[in-house]
């Protein structure tokens, strides 16, 4: 079951009992463009796993069952009324008529051009896809989706997402799929089991290898937009949890030298 739309579902709901104006703005964007992403629900302890019969397609919750909910809020205003409202009067959340009361809040502030300068040069970059993944197509007929790790479309959406929230300016994306190749790939389209209608995904790994070419600079760029990808996801409908990524860098191909770990508030 992939709890993606009943996660932001829940998250909206929420919102809306405290902050309605907020969950509005959550809801449709500023300026065309979503201002926050989900991961969904991530289930920690407490649950089990059955052939048929839950709310969940197969997974049933034990009383105190622990799930972990993260939300990356990506505008100014919204992140501010959103501290505020959880802060004062945090509520649990209800998700497909499962009650989930708040045990824990984890909130971290991030600077966006500090993660994309921060990384070192690699050789190659594990980008593994955790939950379903799609890009819109960058031209030609959009109603179709690639459903593939594409580089170009990837480091499309990373690099609108990174001129967004730090204003710089960036190379094109299709420059940017210049000085990587594929070396690895292992992807699936998995069976989207979901309570409403839902767009296709694939999930899985791909390595990205560097050219020759590509310089000391290129490098960090590219490893450092894959790191903002972490907190931001990439792709389409973030906001109902597409697009997860953890990313591992390799060096000289002889082993993962600075691997990130999953993490979310719990």
């Amino acid at each position: 079951m992939f709890a993606g739309a009943e996660s932001r579902g829940a998250f909206l709901g929420m919102v809306r009992r405290l902050d309605s104006g907020l969950s509005e703005l959550l809801h449709s964007g500023r300026g065309g463009r979503s201002v926050f992403s989900l991961k969904p629900l991530r289930f920690l302890s407490g649950y089990s796993v059955v052939e048929s019969g839950s709310s969940f397609g197969g997974v049933v919750f034990e009383r105190g069952a622990r799930c972990s909910l993260e939300v990356a809020v990506f505008d100014e205003e919204a992140s501010r009324r959103l501290v505020s409202i959880l802060a004062t009067s945090p509520l649990g959340l209800e998700v497909n008529g499962v009650e989930f009361g708040l045990v824990g809040l984890s909130i971290r502030i991030i600077d966006p051009s500090s993660v994309i300068s921060g990384e070192d040069a690699v050789e190659a970059l594990d980008v593994r896809f955790l939950t379903p993944t799609y890009f819109n197509p960058l031209r030609g007929d959009q109603g179709y989706k690639v459903l593939y790790p594409d580089p170009e479309h990837l480091f499309a959406s990373l690099v609108a997402d990174a001129h967004d929230l730090t204003g710089q300016g960036f190379p094109k994306p299709s420059e940017l799929a210049e000085k990587v190749y594929v070396s690895g790939l292992e992807i699936r389209r998995p069976r989207m089991e979901t309570s409403r209608p839902a767009p296709n995904g694939f999930t899985g790994w791909v390595r990205l290898r560097f050219k020759k070419d590509a310089s000391t600079g290129d490098k960090k760029l590219i490893a450092g937009l894959l790191r903002l990808g972490e907190i931001t996801n990439v792709g389409g409908n973030r906001t109902a949890g597409y697009g997860v990524i953890n990313v591992s860098s390799l060096a000289g191909g002889k082993g993962r030298v600075n691997e990130s770990q999953e993490s979310g508030a719990h």
